[in-house]
């Protein structure tokens, strides 16, 4: 699913709200214990992130399939598109790799894609607790505007917005997810995962 564009943020109680990850979009699939990673333009994008094989030891359900994005973090903890080209690019392991799910697209045996987004939600954050290498990105409902106001002070640039009723769809989203740009202002420095995961707790 490809999200669309949308001018601004707004807000609206039939939206989840979340910030863009700065990073690459992958679905995991998770299976037998194993891992496999789909990443456009890389053959074996698990190459690339080897750290992440212990992935599938954290989820609490086998036979799953999640869309995410890949990061790669510097020592402070905060995502770092060099760290993560160089990655990429040069095949150095430089920086920590890490995995923010936001949606689940099969899980219990069974396919998950023509449920709401709510119900994905709900399930993907039964079945993925967090953990140092992946975690579920945290949402919040209908208050897209204060969110982007909060992701603008620490220098982020883009939020999404998934429709909570909506299905997962292949290619062109409609309106089940948006992405709106944000105008930073000027950070003191590059937030890290954890804040950005507590960001609302700070406003």
């Amino acid at each position: 699913m490809q999200p669309a564009a949308v001018d601004a943020p707004f807000d609206d109680p039939d939206y989840l709200f979340e910030p863009w990850w700065p990073g690459l979009r992958a679905i995991a699939f998770v299976e037998a214990g194993s891992l496999r990673l789909q990443a456009h333009g890389l053959s074996d994008a698990l190459a690339a992130f080897p750290e992440l094989d212990e992935h599938p030891r954290q989820l609490l359900a086998d036979g799953v399939v999640l869309d995410g994005t890949l990061l790669v973090l510097d020592r402070g903890g905060s995502p770092d598109n060099a760290l993560l080209r160089a990655r990429l690019e040069d095949g150095r392991r430089a920086g920590s790799p890490a995995y923010v799910a936001g949606d689940l697209l099969w899980s219990d045996a069974a396919s998950w894609v023509r449920r709401p987004y709510r119900a994905r939600r709900q399930r993907l954050q039964e079945v993925l607790p967090d953990g140092d290498r992946a975690t579920v990105g945290h949402g919040y409902r209908g208050e897209g505007t204060l969110l982007a106001e909060a992701l603008a002070r620490i220098g982020l640039d883009g939020l999404s917005a998934r429709r909570l009723g909506a299905r997962y769809r292949a290619g062109p989203s409609g309106d089940a997810w948006l992405r709106a740009p944000i105008v930073p202002a000027p950070a003191r420095g590059r937030p890290s995962l954890s804040l950005i995961q507590r960001l609302p707790l700070e406003l």
